[in-house]
């Protein structure tokens, strides 16, 4: 009987080190060649979108895919159907909302475990929505967190952001007024922010800065600027093709660096792509996040909830017709 996990099951179920452990081994099997995985669907759907992508994990034997629906004045929904590759039986029906926060935020320590110097440093934090928290979480648990420098445009969340980074991860953080003064002495800077206009600019990075850009998944959207790219002695994406037909910062550097440039953080993790060689080397991990992501961490978020007895079963679902 497949189990129905809830936002709140889901929560309960597993942790920040979970997840970053579940998208090592994700890539770690799509490194292997054991992930099938086509590029994901995008539907315009008035002013909104429905996106879906499917992913096969063959190594650890599970299948499944992602909805997503933006509809403007409502919101965004998130669901996950899991399924077990050897029989096709359905497990899972899951919420998805914070499985995609958890995986955006694990998929970038899974890069910057190979990409930034791995020392305690001030990490910068552009944005403060559930994703640019994961992203600060995901760093903690790395171990890499001395301080938090946040900055957004509005400054009750900044200094809301900044006061509970400071309660919850017990490091000094700070609320900046601009996204520069964030940045300034920091060594790594995270950018989560859905903006049509670029918040975060090479120009202003020391030598030695770990990037991590996760907030545009859109061709209309910028986060980084070029010279973010340029810059970078290295610069590793989830996936080549979804960055460079999806994300709008990348699409426009694409006249200053190529695809065939960058590196996907399936060939880092093998050790088949670069990683840091120099403590003054900039670097960059840029992410949309994919189907892999996604079925990976729900496969851990399923067992975790069966083992829990986390969860709703529901008998005789779906209808099985004979073949």
């Amino acid at each position: 009987m497949p189990l129905f996990i809830n936002h709140a099951d889901v929560q309960a179920s597993v942790t920040m080190a979970d997840a970053i452990e579940a998208m090592e081994d994700a890539f770690r099997q799509q490194g292997e060649g054991q992930v099938l995985q086509p590029q994901r669907t995008n539907i315009r759907v008035g002013g909104g979108f429905l996106r879906v992508g499917p992913a096969v994990l063959q190594g650890s034997g599970w299948m499944g895919f992602k909805a997503m629906n933006l509809s403007l004045g409502v919101g965004v929904r998130y669901l996950v159907l899991l399924y077990k590759v050897a029989n096709g039986e359905l497990v899972a029906i899951m919420d998805a909302q914070h499985l995609t926060t958890l995986r955006t935020g694990a998929t970038s320590a899974v890069a910057t475990r190979r990409l930034a110097r791995l020392e305690p440093t001030d990490v910068a934090v552009i944005g403060t929505g559930p994703e640019a928290w994961a992203q600060l979480e995901a760093m903690h648990a790395l171990g890499l967190v001395r301080a938090a420098r946040i900055h957004s445009r509005t400054p009750a969340n900044r200094e809301r952001f900044a006061r509970e980074a400071g309660q919850i991860f017990d490091v000094p953080a700070d609320a900046f007024a601009t996204a520069r003064e964030a940045i300034e002495g920091c060594g790594i800077a995270v950018a989560a922010v859905k903006s049509s206009e670029t918040v975060l600019h090479g120009d202003w990075l020391a030598e030695g800065v770990h990037v991590n850009s996760i907030g545009t998944a859109r061709p209309d959207q910028r986060e980084i600027d070029p010279a973010t790219f340029t810059r970078s002695a290295i610069v590793v994406v989830d996936s080549r093709e979804a960055v460079f037909s999806e994300a709008g910062d990348a699409i426009q550097a694409q006249g200053l660096i190529a695809p065939e440039d960058v590196h996907e953080l399936a060939d880092l993790v093998l050790g088949k792509a670069p990683a840091r060689t120099d403590e003054q080397q900039i670097t960059l991990f840029k992410s949309v996040g994919t189907a892999l992501q996604d079925v990976g961490l729900a496969a851990c978020i399923y067992e975790r909830a069966r083992d829990r007895g986390v969860g709703q079963e529901i008998a005789d679902f779906p209808y099985v017709k004979p073949a």
